[in-house]
């Protein structure tokens, strides 16, 4: 093992040692030491020592490649971002065969596969998830699979024979196209690219732990060309097994203990949530040995006896209420995204705010997405934020507003003919005057909305949501619903609540975390099994139990596919 007084005295050497065994190193961070400022630090060093344009930077996730780059690096963008786009423009920017797979399906009915964004998939946006809830194509299934053998580095004949005679079809439907999917990124970049993009004095790799064999296995070539590497991450918090993640590909091979670097201290999880994490990870088979401090303050931990992820109305208006009222944030995590889906309704009954930061691409978990000009929150701001009841200065609506909010409007009795045409023709920051509402409105219409404008926001908006058009309905209620209960302000201020599979919060934190200890089918087969599948489940669970920094709640187990914490 490590000694980790040597390790914590590595710091300040990285990119000085001896080279002559590997001129990697590595950074173990585990959760809430300041993984990524330190990272930072390293990569400000390294733009000191060999310039701007000498340093690449990836990462498992365009999540994680954008924290770092918005810790306002000296670096060019285009030399941060995830592994897949490094390697998608090293190869000249090649079709992608998941976002093209109209023809497959057509010619493969029984193995249909869920055609992806582009962009998306490149930069971690839509990395599969433990759902185990029955909607997932056969198609996707096997490909997983497939991608998962691929990043081992397996050799063929040990696959099962179920996903090598999907692979033959897979190929043989690439080939015929031109096309390259995401394995074929990584592993082309492996066998024909010697040099990582802008022949890098120094590469940097952060969450390395979530990356497969055959990912780490392109790093270390690149990093062989260059004056040194380094690959930070921790493995025990290694959460994309389903991937092909290992902590294996992150340990091996060793390095000599001067190049391995372990931040200590956490700034994030308190004594008690502290000591039961530790106690939990200790079970895994496999791990890299570390001295990992809490913080001073004590913290928190309950055990809910009443209520788990199916009947989370108790604990959501009582204790999480409570927690709200005191100015704290608060986390819902589940092994499993059909697991929140009872939390997310309660919480929409009540008009709470609910987001996902860490995950913006998922509309579900984030249902007030204001950067979207026709999103629902921006229609209802538009027509909300000017009236007197709320504005400082009183101004009527400019043009643009009055489109936002009158474009989702039923037609029949309220907007003249051709109204919304006319509205589409509207220059945004003129005055929306009363002859402009006239030659939208009908007259019965217009007589209405300024009564209703007269009576208070609230009227104003109950008279809104009653007449927008049937397709609208399910969209508006929900932020209508807010803004009614808590005031239009709160569709603009960041909620307080955080809604999510422990996958997808990886590098978050919150006051308050509510956590189930349901498994899927598949993650309980997982952890009745010993070694690596268990193994895979506890560290998915350290992750969920470390979010907390001051207060963990381990709600009620649903089923007896649960772990016992």
């Amino acid at each position: 093992m490590l000694a980790n007084d040597a390790a914590t005295g590595a710091v300040e050497g990285i990119g000085e040692r001896d080279h002559s065994v590997t001129a990697e190193y590595r950074i173990f961070g585990p959760p809430g030491a300041g993984k990524t400022t330190n990272l930072t630090r390293q990569i400000r060093r390294a733009v000191e020592r060999f310039g701007p344009d000498s340093v690449l930077i990836t990462s498992f996730s365009r999540a994680a490649a954008a924290e770092l780059a918005g810790r306002d690096l000296p670096v060019d963008p285009d030399r941060v971002g995830t592994l897949h786009s490094h390697c998608y423009h090293a190869l000249g920017g090649p079709q992608i065969a998941e976002a093209n797979v109209d023809d497959w399906n057509k010619q493969n009915p029984h193995l249909q596969i869920t055609p992806v964004k582009k962009q998306g998939r490149l930069h971690g946006e839509e990395s599969l998830e433990e759902d185990d809830a029955g909607s997932g194509k056969d198609g996707d299934r096997l490909l997983e699979q497939l991608n998962r053998w691929r990043g081992w580095m397996m050799p063929r004949e040990t696959w099962p024979a179920m996903v090598r005679e999907f692979a033959d079809r897979w190929q043989a439907y690439k080939q015929s196209l031109g096309l390259l999917d995401f394995a074929d990124l990584i592993e082309t970049c492996l066998q024909e690219v010697p040099v990582a993009p802008g022949s890098p004095a120094v590469i940097f790799t952060d969450e390395a732990q979530d990356l497969n064999r055959m990912q780490l296995s392109l790093i270390r070539k690149w990093g062989e060309r260059a004056n040194y590497f380094i690959v930070a991450g921790d493995d025990d918090q290694t959460v994309f097994s389903f991937t092909g993640a290992t902590p294996d590909a992150m340990l091996d091979p060793d390095i000599p203990a001067d190049h391995k670097i372990i931040l200590k201290q956490s700034y994030r999880v308190p004594r008690a949530v502290h000591r039961l994490a530790d106690a939990w990870i200790r079970q895994v088979t496999r791990r890299q040995e570390k001295i990992y401090l809490p913080r001073p303050e004590e913290g928190e931990i309950h055990r809910i006896t009443q209520g788990g992820y199916k009947s989370p109305e108790y604990f959501i208006l009582k204790s999480a209420t409570e927690h709200l009222e005191r100015g704290k944030t608060v986390m819902f995590l589940a092994a499993c995204s059909y697991m929140l889906r009872p939390v997310i309704a309660v919480l929409r009954k009540e008009g709470i705010t609910f987001h996902n930061p860490y995950r913006r691409s998922n509309g579900y978990w984030n249902p007030l997405r204001l950067g979207r000009r026709g999103s629902t929150a921006n229609r209802i701001l538009a027509l909300l934020l000017a009236h007197p009841d709320l504005a400082k200065e009183n101004r009527p609506w400019t043009c643009g507003e009055l489109a936002l909010w009158a474009e989702c409007l039923e037609s029949r009795g309220i907007l003249r003919p051709g109204a919304k045409q006319a509205l589409q023709s509207l220059e945004a920051e003129m005055p929306a005057t009363i002859a402009r509402l006239d030659e939208i409105f009908e007259p019965a219409a217009l007589a209405s909305l300024l009564a209703a404008y007269e009576g208070g926001h609230r009227k104003l908006l109950d008279w809104w949501r009653a007449r927008v058009a049937a397709s609208f309905h399910a969209r508006v209620q929900f932020p209508a619903d807010v803004a009614a209960r808590r005031g239009p302000q709160a569709l603009v201020e960041a909620p307080q609540v955080v809604v999510g599979t422990i996958h997808s919060v990886k590098g978050g934190q919150a006051d308050v975390v509510y956590l189930f200890p349901d498994l899927s089918q598949a993650g309980d087969a997982q952890f009745q099994r010993f070694g690596p599948p268990r193994d895979s489940v506890i560290r998915v669970f350290y992750v969920g139990l470390t979010r907390a920094r001051e207060t963990l709640y381990l709600c009620q187990r649903e089923t007896p596919m649960a772990v016992a914490i």
